[in-house]
């Protein structure tokens, strides 16, 4: 990665006396992509998330400018807002009006824009930062998983640098991620797991993210002769969130013994199969086709947090075990197993579905599972280093039998 934000910043130094000042700093940062392999779908109830920053992401190259008028360049395309549009000289604008503000001014095809502009806003209304005027801000990424997310991280940090503003990473992730949801309107649940992976976790390693608690709770490398791929399937996968997410709530409603506090995340798998399950309807409101079986969404929420623990402590073993490869193989069945659990309650797409029945049969693929639909991607899959080749041929067969575009986004191999 450092030799592409290496020729990046000479792109941007190349741009001086053109879309930069020749005499203002240039700031320049990155961000990478990001993909669960364990608990992202759950994260709005506080489970523990095993992540993975994926390397390649976002990268930024920013300028403050004098004149009140933000500027992006993405490729040879420029666009501009009014800082105004942003915040007025009494200081930010309401979440929902800078929202309103960003979707009126928004150019047709850019994903990027509402993410990128929620940056400033966030800064302020978050950390209490103030901006004299505008800004130059040229864009560049290679397709990330979890695009959002990497482009309001690399943009937040861009500003921090270029403004002197002291905010520790944690609280600028927690920052971020309060910015995209109020410009998606939800709960921030797979947002901050993707901004404190983005942002604070430590480069080329897997991560255990607390959402509750905003803490990342340890990292593991990859282990030798083992390989992480991304694969998207069309534009956006399904995945039913608003159902999981009032599902979720509707859980935590009925746990619930003190405020504040997330009833269903600090239990154990065993504790509510004994004395929790029984408190949960399968069908609370006699309406199935509206809402989701709650003991059982319960129990994969909880599930879901065991496999992030186990699969970090055998991926840390297997970095120096001679049974390497048993572990690895536990970690790949636990994936698998996470998936076909999702598709039992509906959570899965059929691309992905799918493809984790065409990949179980190849003996270099451990495992692959659907990540949460905030990544934008289909599917994450596990195996040894050498499978790359049939990674790609399944990718390509599926684009050809399914008639869609099927990318492989981000890998990462550990030799």
């Amino acid at each position: 990665m450092s030799t592409n934000l290496d020729r990046f910043a000479q792109q941007a130094r190349a741009e001086r006396g053109r879309f930069f000042d020749r005499d203002r700093a240039i700031t320049v940062t990155h961000a990478p992509g990001w993909v669960d392999l364990f608990g992202g779908i759950v994260a709005d109830a506080g489970m523990l998330s095993l992540l993975w920053p994926t390397g390649d992401g976002v990268m930024v190259a920013l300028q403050p400018d004098p004149e009140p008028i933000i500027r992006f360049r993405v490729g040879q395309r420029i666009d501009s807002i009014p800082c105004t549009a942003l915040f007025l000289p009494a200081g930010p604008r309401e979440y929902a009006d800078a929202a309103g503000e960003i979707d009126l001014h928004q150019p047709p095809r850019s994903p990027w824009w509402g993410p990128a502009l929620m940056a400033w806003v966030a800064l302020m209304r978050e950390e209490f930062a103030r901006f004299g005027g505008g800004a130059r801000v040229m864009l560049q990424w290679t397709d990330p998983p979890g695009l959002a997310v990497s482009v309001i991280a690399a943009i937040a940090q861009a500003l921090a640098k270029a403004y002197g503003i002291h905010v520790a990473p944690r609280e600028l992730a927690i920052a971020c991620a309060e910015g995209l949801a109020r410009l998606e309107r939800r709960s921030a649940g797979a947002e901050l797991i993707g901004t404190l992976t983005t942002v604070c976790a430590p480069a080329n390693e897997l991560v255990m993210v607390n959402p509750y608690t905003a803490q990342i709770g340890g990292s593991a490398h990859l282990p030798p002769s083992s390989a992480i791929w991304v694969i998207r399937a069309g534009d956006e996968p399904r995945q039913p969130l608003a159902r999981v997410r009032t599902a979720l709530a509707h859980i935590e409603r009925l746990l619930a013994q003190h405020d504040h506090e997330p009833a269903l995340a600090k239990l154990r798998l065993s504790d509510f199969i004994r004395h929790a399950r029984d408190r949960l309807p399968a069908d609370p409101t006699g309406e199935r086709q509206h809402t989701m079986p709650l003991a059982a969404l319960a129990a994969f929420a909880l599930a879901e947090q065991q496999r992030s623990r186990l699969a970090l402590a055998l991926l840390r073993a297997a970095a120096s075990r001679a049974q390497r490869d048993d572990d690895l193989r536990l970690v790949g069945e636990l994936l698998t197993q996470s998936h076909w659990e999702q598709a039992a309650l509906g959570l899965t797409d059929p691309h992905a579905d799918a493809l984790v029945e065409q990949l179980a049969s190849l003996p270099n693929i451990f495992g692959a599972r659907q990540p949460v639909a905030a990544t934008h991607a289909t599917l994450v899959v596990f195996g040894r280093s050498d499978a790359e080749a049939d990674v790609q041929r399944v990718a390509t067969a599926y684009q050809a039998s399914a008639g869609l575009a099927v990318k492989v986004l981000a890998h990462k191999v550990q030799n």
